[in-house]
């Protein structure tokens, strides 16, 4: 976000208008879904990952993201200014942790924070749609093989099903049904594509 900026304007925003630097453990909520979104998270240490619950209890991730990263930066300045999403460590966190006033004093003040702001927006908005696509228009099958382009393999079944936000037999059955058709092998390394 501050790739570019002009330092010395948002070094003295930040010393009149402070954040805090907060640390959170594995497990560990950054932020509760539906909770009033008033900061910016600049992660910058660990993973968290992005999840939304239903009112059964069922949930579904979004993302897993890693440090360096901006959380929170769709809902910081939308109407309701409310988390849609939980945001939870996946390992020990660091971030910094920055109010709303203090991220609308800097984008006016820079105009490469500004623009950093907006690519950011935009680029969440883009991965939002695109999971939304995923999620809606696509086949087990085909959210199973993008996953494996993306990451290689499929090791753990347990946390695979729930990235893609099914159940775990739901997603055996579809390795299975994947190895029998020969476009897939499972290695020591788990599953990879032929």
């Amino acid at each position: 976000m501050f790739r570019g900026c002009d330092r010395a304007v948002v070094g003295a925003l930040l010393d009149q208008m402070p954040g805090r630097c907060g640390t959170f453990r594995r497990g560990e909520f950054l932020a509760l879904q539906n909770d009033a979104c008033r900061s910016l998270f600049l992660l910058y240490r660990g993973r968290v990952q992005a999840l939304m619950t239903s009112d059964e209890g069922r949930e579904l991730s979004f993302d897993a993201l890693s440090a360096p990263d901006v959380l929170a930066s769709p809902f910081l300045f939308s109407t309701e200014a409310l988390y849609p999403v939980s945001i939870v460590a996946r390992s020990e966190c660091r971030a910094w942790i920055i109010g709303r006033e203090c991220v609308q004093s800097l984008i006016e003040q820079d105009r490469t924070v500004l623009h950093n702001f907006l690519t950011i927006l935009s680029d969440h908005s883009i991965f939002l749609s695109t999971r939304l696509k995923e999620f809606a228009l696509q086949t087990l099958t085909s959210r199973l093989l993008g996953y494996l382009d993306k990451y290689g393999s499929v090791q753990n079944l347990q946390e695979t099903a729930f990235i893609l936000g099914v159940t775990r037999p739901s997603l055996s059955r579809a390795l299975a049904q994947l190895v029998r058709q020969g476009v897939i092998r499972r290695t020591e390394a788990g599953y990879v594509r032929v």
